[in-house]
């Protein structure tokens, strides 16, 4: 719940910033983009694994960079940039002795600035990444294995702005990097995440709240306030989980296989009812997710299809950035299958009703009256589980549905009409 807490923290000191701001204009607070990041990986510690006499041997690692894709804006008024980046494969200096990787998975993140960003003018930033790190290594018979791990990543750096140009550069630090890997089912070694990285960002900056200023949005905006009416929605984005969790089916019985590893990204499927005039939702949604653990010729996949009732309401607007909070009740159908070699040990279906915990916010340019917007949303599950061999595969899970895009099209006609 690290991110959770980083956020409502922000939100915390950034108010106070906001406070003494004149404005013109009550949406200048935020300005989106995207972009690409490289991060380059320098001075890598050595890994280990079996020669063939059987014994432990080290070997080194080249220095690689990891791409990745931005998405995010800059918000109250330039003090803050909240990110999400989609990691891409690695490239590497030079080919190794040994196959390995170590790749970021989905990365979220936020950039504090002291003197707020403004166009043509360096300054300074302080910095904090959420993102689970995946080690990849190859044994000599060309078995993987892998293993990941949740990091906190803290840097500082320098950024500029143009009108629509925002770049970044910075040195990020990975505290606690030293971990434990297994050569065979049954032989461990120590080895290491990366120490650190330097980071360089490019990013092209876009303006969403113009239409926000338009003549027909104060008179939907007082429709909305007035009644619940035109509140129809359905919205689309992508997600991740991050296992909050330990499975004692799998650190007891299969160690070797990655306990933490997340699950593929997935889309979010969502359609609800807006009541905009007590600011409340409720909304159906779908996901289908899908986890898959392998080592050492081993194989295990978990193929989830979750179906979602939610209810939330909104706690407040802050220029726009409007947090809400409410509750769920999931019906999953779960498919697990496990393979040994050409061997399939397992193929079983579950089915779970369980509770679920919501949490999240909108960017709402214009007030209650956006015909469109980008929501974000966490949510927790804290009953899910699988029991198999008197021991527990967990599904707890922190999903977090980055930047989803809503749209109201009753708004939309409604719009139309008022022009």
């Amino acid at each position: 719940m690290k991110i959770v807490y980083t956020l409502i923290m922000t939100l915390w000191i950034l108010d106070g910033m906001g406070q003494d701001l004149d404005l013109k204009k009550r949406y200048s607070f935020a300005k989106s983009y995207f972009g690409i990041d490289l991060n380059y990986f320098y001075n890598l510690q050595s890994s280990s694994f079996l020669n063939q006499q059987n014994e432990i041997q080290s070997f080194e690692r080249s220095n690689f960079i990891s791409p990745s894709i931005n998405f995010g804006a800059t918000h109250f008024w330039g003090h803050a940039d909240f990110f999400v980046s989609i990691a891409t494969s690695s490239r590497k200096a030079k080919a190794d002795e040994l196959d390995n990787s170590i790749r970021f998975r989905a990365i979220t993140g936020m950039r504090i600035f002291p003197m707020a960003i403004k166009e043509n003018t360096l300054r300074p930033y302080l910095s904090y990444k959420f993102a689970p790190i995946r080690l990849n290594q190859s044994n000599l018979q060309g078995e993987n294995y892998r293993k990941t791990e949740v990091k906190s990543i803290f840097g500082a750096g320098i950024a500029y702005q143009t009108s629509k140009i925002y770049t970044h550069l910075g040195y990020e630090l990975i505290p606690n990097n030293q971990t434990s890997i297994y050569l065979s089912r049954s032989q461990t070694a120590t080895s290491a995440f990366p120490k650190g990285l330097v980071s360089f960002g490019i990013n092209y900056t876009i303006e969403f709240t113009n239409g926000s200023y338009s003549s027909p949005i104060p008179q939907l905006d007082s429709i909305l306030r007035s009644k619940n009416t035109l509140g129809w929605f359905f919205g689309i984005g992508p997600s991740s989980a991050f296992p909050v969790k330990s499975s004692t089916y799998i650190t007891e019985l299969y160690p070797f296989l990655d306990d933490k590893g997340m699950p593929n990204v997935f889309p979010e499927i969502t359609a609800g009812y807006h009541f905009s005039k007590h600011e409340f939702i409720v909304s159906a949604n779908f996901r289908p997710i899908k986890q898959e653990r392998n080592a050492f010729s081993f194989n295990q996949k978990l193929i989830r299809n979750s179906l979602g009732l939610e209810a939330y309401k909104f706690l407040f607007d802050y220029h726009g950035f409007a947090p809400f909070v409410g509750a769920s009740i999931m019906y999953d159908n779960i498919k697990l299958v496990e393979t040994d070699n050409t061997t399939k040990l397992t193929d079983e279906r579950f089915t779970f009703i369980s509770p679920s915990l919501i949490f999240g916010w909108d960017i709402r340019p214009g007030k209650r009256a956006d015909i469109w917007l980008l929501r974000t949303n966490l949510r927790y599950s804290p009953l899910l589980e699988i029991n198999k061999n008197s021991k527990k595969i967990s599904l707890q899970y922190l999903e977090f549905n980055f930047i989803q895009a809503v749209i109201y099209p009753q708004r939309i006609k409604k719009y139309k009409e008022l022009r």
